[in-house]
């Protein structure tokens, strides 16, 4: 008996083998023998160098690789796909001219599974569906000019009041001095992203979902597993419960819409849009849609306001600046007076150091692109069908660009000192973060509030941070605050 469980045991392990080689064999007569492919590594068969993308540091990952490979490119095979990275400058300034040229937006599998409205047919690329697909959200919410200067100015009192109030009530309860800075910057930019994008202001209905938002950031570049307990099973957990919620939010706006309620917000504009033929969105494309709209705006938004206050609260000498801007802009206005449009322009020094907070801590490593046809790029070929791999961490701490990389200094972005294409937080060309100015607005407002009222010091200097691609405090950054009052 035990003969036959060894034997059957080895046999497995042969047929394993050599199905492997046999794969790596197809694999390597798949490309042609005159294409000169870009230097790089596979990796390990099946799931490639995932593990080092998703569990390292972005900068050491894309960093180690660039200095054994190549400057400009290099190829690798994450989260499924062969992948091919960009580096540099000239690199990012290549990849924001050819967009929807060469290579148009890819969303890993991940987030195909978690968003259903992004999976494609089984007969069309994901590069067709989304050349083609007229109900794209950033198509949508460009249209009408949502995120524009001119459409956020309006918004801008309200976002202001809407801070007011969360910071007096989650910060400012007596003897109360020690807080978690990372749950009220998620508190705050979760309502303030229901409130633009939904039009809703609940606040028991908005604390259901910060956990859920949380848990679909981290599943989203993550391994697909249904396992429970795992990752990505929580992730779409999590999405089934919002995609649940916001239905329920679609029907109660389409009573108010049908009622006779203008469309202030983006909900209410996709659930109005049709398409050419004149067909409406359907009510699970719409919650698919404006869920990742959400996730957008509050993941990158909460995390930028978390290192900005851990950075400023080590920085003493960098706090009285931002204060003495925010005073003299409060100094400025009456009582009672709400933030106004330039207000947000004379906070300069302020989006200065927030600049620097993004550099050290990206709440956005990198975005995923498809590549369209073959093209060349520093001599190399990349192949139609391959994805792009777009990251801030090929310049963000590179020497070159940044002197001392790892110190945090705000005065880098001050006049023209910064190379072209070097600083990318945003993205760029056709695909430059639509939201930049909200993020923009929601951050400074934040900071006009909370350094208006406080001074802090952060309570574990040397908190470990968890998770690279949406980087988060291990502790939710514990705070000690000391109000100007005292």
């Amino acid at each position: 008996m035990e003969f036959n469980s060894l034997s059957l045991f080895a046999t497995l392990i042969s047929l394993t083998i050599l199905v492997y080689l046999f794969r790596r064999r197809r694999h390597l007569q798949s490309f042609p023998t005159t294409v000169n492919l870009p230097p790089g590594s596979f990796g390990w068969p099946v799931i490639g160098e995932t593990f080092e993308f998703l569990f390292g540091k972005p900068e050491k990952f894309v960093g180690t690789r660039m200095k054994k490979f190549s400057p400009d490119i290099f190829k690798t095979k994450i989260l499924g796909e062969k992948t091919v990275v960009i580096c540099g400058p000239n690199g990012h300034k290549f990849l924001f001219s050819n967009e929807h040229k060469l290579f148009t937006a890819f969303r890993p599998h991940p987030i195909q599974r978690l968003f259903r409205s992004y999976r494609t047919k089984s007969n069309e690329s994901v590069a067709t569906v989304a050349s083609t697909n007229t109900t794209d959200e950033s198509k949508v919410i460009r249209t009408p000019g949502f995120l524009k200067p001119e459409a956020l100015i309006r918004f801008i009192p309200k976002m202001d009041s809407i801070i007011q109030q969360l910071i007096q009530s989650n910060w400012s309860s007596e003897g109360k001095n020690v807080i978690q800075a990372d749950s009220l910057s998620k508190t705050v930019t979760l309502t303030l992203a229901c409130r633009f994008f939904l039009g809703i202001e609940n606040p028991e209905r908005i604390a259901r979902l910060v956990g859920h938002f949380d848990d679909i950031t981290l599943g989203m570049h993550s391994f697909i597993s249904y396992i429970p307990g795992t990752i990505f099973y929580r992730a779409s957990k999590a999405a089934e419960a919002i995609r649940k919620e916001l239905r329920a939010v679609i029907g109660e706006k389409k009573k108010t819409i049908a009622a006779g309620a203008p469309a202030m917000d983006i909900l209410s504009h996709m659930i109005m849009v049709t398409d050419p033929a004149g067909k409406f969105m359907p009510e699970m494309e719409i919650a698919d849609k404006i869920m990742g709209l959400i996730v957008a705006g509050y993941s990158t938004v909460s995390t930028a306001i978390t290192f900005f206050i851990k950075y400023v609260g080590l920085h003493p000498e960098v706090y009285q600046k931002v204060y003495s801007e925010q005073m003299e802009i409060s100094s400025s206005k009456n009582e009672g007076d709400l933030l106004n449009w330039d207000d947000l322009s004379k906070m300069k020094y302020s989006w200065n150091v927030m600049c620097e907070v993004m550099r050290l801590v990206p709440p956005l490593q990198g975005t995923f692109r498809e590549v369209l046809v073959d093209f060349t790029y520093a001599g190399y070929t990349i192949l139609k069908g391959w994805k792009l791999y777009w990251t801030v961490s090929s310049t963000n701490m590179n020497p070159e660009y940044f002197p001392n990389p790892e110190k945090f200094d705000p005065s880098r972005y001050d006049g023209e000192k910064l190379q072209p294409y070097t600083y990318a937080q945003f993205g760029g060309g056709p695909r430059l973060c639509p939201g930049k100015e909200y993020a923009r607005l929601v951050v400074l407002t934040f900071v006009h509030n909370v350094v208006k009222r406080y001074k802090w010091e952060v309570v574990y200097p040397d908190e470990k941070v968890m998770g690279n691609m949406i980087p988060t405090p291990e502790k939710g950054l514990p705070i000690r605050l000391i109000s100007h009052q005292n």
